[in-house]
């Protein structure tokens, strides 16, 4: 049987809901054990329009945040040639050769739901409607499946409440950077918060929900994914 290979994407966005237009955009494309290939794409027409990023630097809550990332991380890597812009249309064409090239079967992000609207509004914006992927894969939140088999686990809860990841409702935390920090015992761990960065932690995430042969929820975007882990 050919084995599944999975194509595993994240989005830095300057904001939340319409707002969101990806600037950084990164995936691997992976099996169960391996990864294939990692490539990472800064969006020129949107880093480099200082009406969307300042619009974005200014945007309440987000300020903080995205000043953070541009001149501790974008900005330094840039100037050093670690990082290079590339175009939309760089990026969807080479996204859609290296899934026909390695027959993708599935597409997942963590938060699945926001990645796609994201990656939708960035294509509106630059180029009109039109699709993005040339065929459609099944479809699978990393969130949403961390959530049934990771995150309702007593361990989770009690490594939870050990190093302060409840939020100020009362709420188990279960975003990527907590779950990565359980899976792995790195208690510590922080994400860097590059798209690049975040895809290779959410393929790994991807890789150890895989081996622990649960029932994969492929095909259901739950928004509230969250709302599992706080029952046990």
């Amino acid at each position: 049987m050919k084995a599944k290979k999975f194509i595993t994407l994240d989005t830095e966005s300057t904001g939340l809901g319409n707002k969101a237009l990806a600037f950084d955009v990164a995936y691997t494309i992976a099996t169960r054990r391996d990864v294939i290939l990692s490539r990472q794409f800064l969006i020129r027409e949107i880093l480099t329009d200082p009406r969307v990023m300042l619009g974005a630097m200014n945007n309440g809550e987000w300020r903080d945040m995205m000043g953070a990332k541009l001149f501790n991380a974008y900005i330094p890597a840039l100037d050093a040639s670690e990082f290079r812009l590339a175009s939309w249309q760089e990026f969807v064409r080479v996204l859609r050769d290296d899934m026909a090239t390695h027959n993708v079967d599935v597409f997942t992000a963590y938060n699945l739901p926001f990645d796609m609207r994201a990656l939708s509004q960035t294509q509106a914006h630059i180029l009109g409607k039109g699709k993005i992927l040339e065929y459609r894969p099944d479809l699978l939140c990393l969130w949403n499946f961390s959530a049934e088999i990771v995150c309702r686990r007593p361990t989770y809860h009690k490594a939870a409440e050990q190093y302060g990841w409840i939020s100020d409702a009362g709420n188990v935390r279960t975003n990527a950077e907590k779950v990565y920090a359980y899976l792995t015992g790195n208690f510590d761990f922080i994400e860097r918060h590059t798209a690049l960065d975040d895809a290779l932690i959410e393929t790994e995430i991807l890789q150890r929900l895989l081996a622990a042969k649960k029932p994969i929820p492929y095909n259901e975007l739950d928004y509230g994914a969250w709302r599992k882990a706080q029952k046990l």
